[in-house]
């Protein structure tokens, strides 16, 4: 019976004290037993593993935190890069698509084809350089080769290419360089 006793009687004193704290309620009212409450007072912990518990749940929590950010920040990053390596292989696109419509200023060209196709979100790059190519054919050769500002054939002149390099790079003059470009341009 003395068993009994100690576990009514914490009962009572675990009673008295929640009246003294303000607290209302009974064991009964909670509905717990006698016996839960004398286990359950078993089962305590002391209060130097308890603080320490609470400090390892709090630096993990922390932890967690910080981890956290590290990942939303690798995800920013990630993205970044993606869209980077995105417009530098759009890029290499379009260039490699003005370079075979053999575009003259190919920066120029790049940049108003990057415009016209910036407002799409799957462009079609080859199609944007044909109708850049039909908008500002400056940009671009015209199919016929010697349409340029020099003369397809030099105007008559003694000797031959070999004779034309020998007195270009002899004199170094221009007129005898231009003399030789041509002769070499023409095939003769």
């Amino acid at each position: 019976m003395s068993d009994e006793t100690t576990a009514i009687d914490e009962a009572t004193v675990t009673e008295d004290a929640m009246r003294a704290d303000g607290g209302s309620m009974t064991n009964d009212e909670l509905g717990i037993t006698n016996d839960e409450v004398s286990q359950a007072g078993e089962k305590l912990v002391p209060v130097s593993e308890s603080i320490r518990y609470r400090k390892r749940a709090q630096a993990a929590e922390q932890r967690l935190v910080e981890l956290q950010e590290q990942l939303e920040q690798a995800r920013a990053d990630l993205e970044e890069s993606r869209q980077t390596l995105d417009a530098v292989e759009q890029r290499q696109r379009i260039d490699h698509l003005l370079i075979e419509a053999d575009a003259i200023d190919l920066e120029a060209a790049r940049l108003l084809t990057e415009i016209a196709v910036a407002s799409d979100e799957e462009p079609d790059l080859a199609e944007a350089v044909e109708q850049l190519k039909a908008r500002k054919p400056y940009l671009f050769r015209r199919d016929g080769r010697g349409a340029g500002g020099m003369s397809a054939r030099p105007r008559g002149g003694p000797g031959g290419l070999d004779d034309a390099a020998r007195i270009a790079s002899q004199s170094g003059d221009r007129r005898d360089l231009l003399r030789y470009l041509r002769l070499r341009r023409s095939g003769s």
